[in-house]
């Protein structure tokens, strides 16, 4: 459970859900305690501390509250006419069904099947072309990093040893046709890898990284002796995917 009190409108939808389905009129003390057994479980702990006064909890007094709210709305009928109570008016009756109905959509939606797959896949010759890319470069950085990533520090460790991925900055092949040399690979975990190539992550001419779904700054990228890095490469990066400021 959260630290979080549940939203006003979800114990609207509840409140409304119980007087619904228990004929539009339903007592107060009746209709909390319902409420409790059919949603205590969603709940949070600070829902279910006490207020102020200590004399209930939370969540009971802000449906309450709630409720007082809902009379304004015209959804129930006023406390000073049904008189402990709480029953919906026309107006709640439809709010009422708007939610039955969405329930009902969802409950009918199809739920997506396991294909049957294949448990012997067929094989089909292809001829493709493909940019040859240099072993020996790809190597060179990963050793010369130890397999670190530059932009977490991690450093993968298999059964068969240390695994790091080399990513190009500007990308080989076309449309791209960066090269593939030392300036424009860099050594990266495969998470970091993908999240560069997507744009997810760009790099200034001074090496601080930046998580652009976030705007927030990752720090600056791990260097190692031997291994000078591009800036007219991280330049290319950043036209491709750049969206926010590289002033660092």
């Amino acid at each position: 459970m959260t630290a979080e009190l549940t939203a006003q409108q979800v114990l609207r939808e509840w409140l409304l859900t119980v007087l619904g389905e228990g004929g539009g009129s339903v007592p107060t003390a009746r209709a909390l305690t319902e409420m409790e057994r059919r949603y205590g479980k969603l709940l949070s702990e600070e829902d279910q501390s006490l207020t102020m006064r200590g004399d209930e909890s939370k969540w009971w007094n802000r449906t309450r509250f709630e409720r007082k709210n809902m009379e304004r709305a015209k959804l129930l009928v006023p406390a000073s006419e049904s008189r402990g109570v709480w029953t919906l008016t026309e107006a709640g009756w439809g709010e009422y069904r708007k939610i039955e109905r969405a329930e009902e959509l969802e409950v009918a939606s199809p739920v997506p099947s396991q294909p049957v797959g294949q448990e012997s896949p067929s094989r089909a010759e292809v001829v493709t072309q493909r940019v040859i890319r240099s072993t020996a470069v790809a190597d060179y950085i990963k050793r010369i990093h130890s397999h670190i990533c530059q932009i977490c520090g991690t450093r993968l460790i298999t059964p068969i040893g240390a695994y790091a991925e080399a990513a190009h900055i500007r990308a080989l092949g076309h449309p791209h046709s960066g090269p593939d040399v030392a300036a424009n690979v860099l050594c990266l975990c495969p998470n970091h890898h993908v999240l560069f190539d997507f744009g997810a992550l760009i790099i200034s001419d001074t090496l601080i990284v930046t998580d652009q779904c976030s705007g927030v700054s990752l720090g600056q990228l791990r260097e190692a002796p031997g291994h000078e890095i591009g800036r007219e490469y991280l330049a290319y990066h950043r036209s491709r995917h750049g969206r926010v400021s590289h002033a660092h």
